[in-house]
């Protein structure tokens, strides 16, 4: 696919997990996804295979109690790699997350097969998943 196609499908990816849509990201992982996800919470490290990737944004999207949404400031893509910029927030049990994340997106075929995940704030992150 080209540049095009995985932007919109990565923009698609963010709508998707914003709405629980467990069928779209599963078309966007590839089965063999590796997910690396920064800083020293029970979340942090690498997520290998598409089961446990979906594991691990289920928890991530838990950890908000169901107000964590990822809003999209922007997508840059390519053929073979996507950045997506987005400001996460949630409040949940008076901890609150608001800071703007960086998912790097490898593709191949219209799948995302490895992403790395970049916090602007890794201390407020690992905050508010104790």
């Amino acid at each position: 696919m080209g540049a095009a196609e995985n932007e919109a499908r990565i923009r698609g990816a963010y709508e998707a997990f914003n709405t629980g849509d467990v069928a779209t990201l599963l078309d966007v992982f590839d089965e063999d996804i590796v997910w690396h996800f920064p800083g020293s919470s029970k979340l942090a490290g690498e997520h290998i295979g598409r089961d446990d990737t979906m594991a691990f944004l289920g928890a991530y999207g838990a950890a908000g109690g169901g107000t964590l949404h990822a809003t999209v400031i922007d997508v840059v893509a390519r053929e073979d790699l996507v950045a997506g910029w987005a400001q996460d927030t949630a409040s949940v049990d008076g901890k609150s997350l608001d800071v703007r994340a960086v998912v790097m997106f490898a593709m191949r075929d219209g799948k995302v097969i490895e992403a790395w995940h970049h916090y602007e704030d890794l201390y407020s992150l690992d905050a508010f998943l104790k």
